[in-house]
């Protein structure tokens, strides 16, 4: 007979939401503004980024004109100028300016010579050129003084003596995985908000409008009741983060990450382990917006208490942030923070062990039923009720 019950209830609630096409802009909408932001934002990051790599110039005072030299043959763009350019960097008139000491003609022509790279570190637009252009004074500086070691008939490993050589074992995805570490965050915001607004509508809505007692009317178990509106609201929490991995999926496909040397390539079976990574965070989301629900006093009190739960998503995100290093054992049983870890990894083309799944539905189970069962439990409160 409950098996009955809980299907009567689910197909009301999944019928009620269908018909409801402003909650289902609501609930559908999101993902694709959050997904759209998402690509033009890094189609926008690549663009500055191939801009800057082409064209990048630099004003240059004084007279070196092996180094002006060396710029222009690393595809630097040298404008010189004749007078002193630090005022207008102070300005904010020129980015970046070159100072370049310019000694006598009556001083050695091997003397030490001087450039001044100016700049303002406020302004982020020229952090991307200055760190080309210093690199390449580091370059100019050692292969001058190899060769004025050299000229003098000695070694130049004499200025060198440790030679420092780096290797990059990262692959060409994981790397491209970097880029896309604001995506964890998105995927769980989808999974927390996808059953807001069924939810309310659920419980505070029907006590708004008077529904809820006739609908307790019926011989019907307070736990199924829940239960039928819980399942409701989990498959509508799962279409929206279907949807929003079908979007993500296909932005991922068209953004040009090969013309910044990057591969970024989630497949079926990636977006299946995220899928399922997933699925937890809607149990837990859909149990703890019935349980608000039911505690609130009406739709907007609802709303608003539910809109706290975004803040979960956040905090693990973070963390990680902040310690990107951090990872232990435990912080897969950890609702969310799991789901942070094990979502960054599956981008970044790396499989996460499968007791990882196991871990997230062990410890999703006990909130899940903690918070449907208190909510379960207010529903025959005549308080509740009527209020």
């Amino acid at each position: 007979m409950w098996r009955k019950q809980f299907l009567q209830v689910w197909l009301k609630e999944i019928k009620d939401a269908v018909r409801d096409k402003r909650a289902m802009k609501l609930a559908f909408l999101p993902p694709v503004y959050m997904v759209a932001f998402f690509a033009l934002g890094i189609g926008l990051a690549i663009h500055f980024q191939n801009t800057e790599e082409r064209n990048i110039e630099i004003t240059a005072y004084g007279n070196n004109p092996a180094l002006i030299a060396w710029l222009r043959e690393n595809k630097i763009t040298v404008n010189p100028v004749d007078a002193d350019p630090y005022p207008k960097v102070e300005k904010g008139e020129v980015d970046y300016a070159l100072i370049l000491d310019s000694p006598s003609k009556s001083a050695n022509p091997r003397q030490p010579r001087s450039a001044t790279l100016v700049y303002n570190a406020s302004n982020q637009n020229v952090h991307g050129p200055v760190g080309q252009v210093r690199q390449l004074l580091y370059q100019y500086n050692g292969t001058q003084a190899a060769l004025n070691v050299l000229a003098r008939g000695l070694s130049p490993k004499l200025i060198n003596p440790l030679s420092i050589r780096e290797a990059n074992v990262a692959t060409d995805q994981q790397m491209g995985g970097l880029i896309l570490s604001g995506v964890p965050l998105l995927l769980l915001m989808c999974a927390m908000m996808g059953s807001m607004g069924f939810a309310a509508d659920m419980t505070a809505g029907e006590r708004e409008r008077r529904s809820l007692e006739a609908l307790l009317i019926n011989p019907v178990s307070a736990p199924t009741l829940i239960a039928g509106k819980w399942a409701a609201a989990l498959l509508l929490t799962l279409a929206v983060v279907l949807l929003c991995l079908l979007l993500l999926a296909v932005a991922l496909y068209f953004l040009p990450f090969n013309q910044i040397g990057l591969r970024v390539a989630v497949g079926p079976g990636a977006l299946f382990g995220v899928f399922m990574a997933l699925m937890p965070v809607a149990c837990i989301a859909g149990s703890l917006q019935l349980m608000l629900g039911i505690l609130s006093r009406s739709f907007k009190d609802a709303q608003t208490y539910m809109g706290f739960l975004i803040i979960l998503p956040m905090v693990p995100f973070f963390i990680m942030m902040t310690n990107p290093g951090l990872y232990q054992g435990w912080h897969l049983w950890v609702p969310m923070l799991g789901q942070q870890t094990v979502l960054k990894g599956l981008l970044l083309g790396e499989a996460p062990p499968f007791w990882a799944y196991l871990a997230f539905w062990l410890s999703a189970i006990p909130v899940t039923a903690l918070a449907l069962w208190g909510a379960a439990r207010q529903m025959r409160r005549a308080k509740i009720i009527y209020g």
